[in-house]
């Protein structure tokens, strides 16, 4: 399943952007059904072209969107 890549504000450092993935995940524990998995990495992302590059080298699905996508500079 596709892994989605979505910028968030940091939970530590105010200001900070960092970042979170969400994956549907198959389970079969005597039924088959999804389960969501969800991780945050307080990896701080200085610019988009940073987040392009971490979502490339991941094979993440990078969500190009909101306050923290708009307040990140274009490199860095």
């Amino acid at each position: 399943m596709a892994t989605s890549m979505h910028l968030v504000w940091s939970s530590v450092e105010t200001g900070i952007v960092v970042y979170e993935t969400h994956s549907i995940e198959v389970v079969d524990d005597g039924g088959v059904h999804g389960e969501v998995a969800s991780h945050r990495y307080e990896t701080p992302v200085r610019s988009r072209a940073h987040a392009e590059e971490i979502a490339a080298e991941n094979d993440y699905e990078l969500f190009r969107e909101g306050a923290e996508w708009d307040s990140l500079p274009e490199e860095g």
